[in-house]
């Protein structure tokens, strides 16, 4: 086995060296090998350096899973530059909140990509090609046509300059963002060396080789998808098979024709492949990849697979625990397995942080050089304990063998279709309504989709659940509109003894209420 590397760029160069006329990237807008990969992004670091890209430069990245996305990123790391990978989802408001707090210099985006208006919505924000007022790290824009050849260097400026010697080690490389506790999304900041290790440990726990080829739909602003799925198969000389919109019949016919054989996606795609008429006579080459230990997988893998159970979230990227590919099928079924790579876990009781043992149920703590350095904007060291321990919000056990049971979320997050929802946010922009005097958002079990958004609302004007379903729809994400909303008097709310609103109560009765067949509010536009 090739040796991890420790720099982005170097672990393309290492790929290249070894299979550079093997495919790497194959999309409905062209193939590339890793050769051509490796060239076009040499020539797009040139490009980026000509425009002032140099070592520590905040470059945004709001594109869809074309293959350009993937040059474009080895071409920041070339120059030493942090790649912010950007939400395709994201609406005005969410999208000011990126460009802002993560200090981005450069923006690099799709004009638009389906029923989403990037040019417009930048002009909403008095953003241009120069930047905007209310973005003081802003000095570039570029906006990139869906109709336009795989090389971007001709929309990104036909000067050339030297992109430098590289970064180093212990460079910054990404801030990607991710749903918290807290009402805006926080930045986790990761340099080369924690992803080029955490790909590495990805890669083998996953059994992922040179002849490998994965399904490249989760979205590479999310760890998922840059690290265990993009970073991970390049690491090994496989082919990234990109779909950037969803649709259950033509995902199977590009399974099958490419014949894919790594699977990622969220629970009610896969669920959504397999309820399809056509998937019965689909012949898929599918064994490896995540989703062991659920429902889908007896249907969608054969029966001697070698997918994984898995656990892990943007910090720590993104698989923190897994059985590996040639355990047992019975473990990796059974659990969501030990620490992958050098990661080490710990069980703790929340409130005292005190070590519990294998059996006891607590806070899920990590640790290992694969983690996040840290927060952006926030204190280098501040998420991590007096022990090096980056405590995860989420509740689970170890184990007699070490193995990791996920049982459920410390955090007030609610996990949507593969998606992190703060409540905060969703709260947040719920008061933005002139008649809404308080918001609480809670997660209501939705099936294959995780959770569903739901929200209790007290109201000091005449307001319907529609008008507050239109008013999130045209500020937040659509997984993170409200499906079901019901407004209250206050008096109405469960409350603690401390005065606060008891959220498990009010989760309880979402949950009897949409059992029940309450009318939820419209649910939000299909999203790609």
């Amino acid at each position: 086995m090739r040796a991890v590397t420790e720099t982005l760029p170097a672990l393309l160069g290492a790929v290249v060296a070894e299979h550079a006329g093997r495919e790497a990237v194959v999309s409905a807008r062209g193939r590339l090998s890793f050769r051509d990969l490796h060239a076009l992004a040499d020539r797009v670091a040139g490009a980026l350096a000509a425009r002032g890209v140099g070592p520590g430069t905040h470059v945004g990245l709001l594109l869809p899973n074309w293959p350009e996305w993937l040059a474009i990123a080895f071409g920041v790391w070339r120059c030493g530059g942090v790649l912010v990978p950007l939400n395709t989802l994201s609406r005005a408001r969410e999208l000011a909140h990126a460009l802002a707090h993560a200090d981005v210099a450069l923006l690099v985006a799709a004009r638009g990509f389906l029923r989403h208006d990037y040019a417009a919505t930048l002009a909403e924000l008095g953003v241009g090609s120069r930047g905007g007022a209310g973005f003081p790290a802003l000095r570039d824009v570029v906006l990139l046509e869906a109709a336009a050849p795989l090389d971007p260097t001709p929309l990104l400026g036909a000067g050339s300059a030297d992109p430098g010697g590289g970064p180093g080690p212990d460079d910054v490389a990404t801030i990607i963002f991710t749903s918290g506790s807290t009402a805006a999304p926080k930045g986790v900041v990761h340099t080369h060396g924690a992803l080029c290790l955490a790909a590495a440990g990805d890669a083998a726990v996953l059994g992922i080789e040179a002849d490998d080829r994965t399904w490249g739909y989760l979205p590479f602003f999310f760890a998922g998808g840059l690290v265990a799925v993009a970073l991970a198969t390049l690491s090994r000389g496989g082919a990234v098979v990109l779909q950037d919109v969803f649709e259950p019949g033509e995902t199977l016919r590009l399974l099958e024709a490419e014949r894919v054989t790594v699977f990622f996606a969220w629970p009610h795609q896969a669920e959504a492949l397999v309820a399809h008429p056509r998937f019965p006579d689909t012949r898929l080459a599918l064994h490896k990849g995540v989703g062991a230990n659920t429902k889908w997988a007896t249907a969608l893998y054969p029966p001697e697979h070698h997918a994984v159970g898995s656990y892990g979230m943007t910090e720590t990227p993104p698989l923190c625990t897994a059985w590996p590919w040639d355990a047992p099928l019975a473990r990796r079924t059974g659990s969501h397995g030990p620490p992958v790579g050098s990661r080490e876990l710990r069980i703790v009781e929340p409130e005292t942080g005190a070590a519990l043992p294998a059996g006891r149920d607590g806070e899920i703590c990590v640790r290992g050089p694969e983690l996040l350095r840290g927060y952006h904007r926030e204190p280098p060291g501040a998420c991590f304990d007096a022990a090096g321990f980056f405590h995860t919000g989420d509740l689970g056990r170890l184990d007699d063998a070490g193995a990791l049971h996920f049982v459920g979320r410390l955090k007030d997050v609610i996990k949507t279709a593969g998606a992190n929802v703060a409540a905060a946010e969703v709260e947040a922009v719920l008061l933005e309504h002139a008649a809404v005097a308080a918001a609480h958002v809670v997660g209501v079990p939705a099936g294959a989709r995780g959770e569903d958004v739901a929200a209790f609302v007290v109201a000091k004007a005449a307001v319907d659940a529609e008008t507050l379903a239109v008013h999130c729809r045209e500020r937040l994400a659509s997984y993170k509109v409200p499906r079901r909303i019901w407004v209250r008097g206050e008096d109405a709310l469960p409350m603690k003894g401390s005065g606060k609103v008891d959220k498990a109560a009010l989760r309880a009765e979402a949950v009897r209420l949409t059992a029940a067949g309450a009318r939820p509010a419209p649910p939000p536009a299909r999203s790609p």
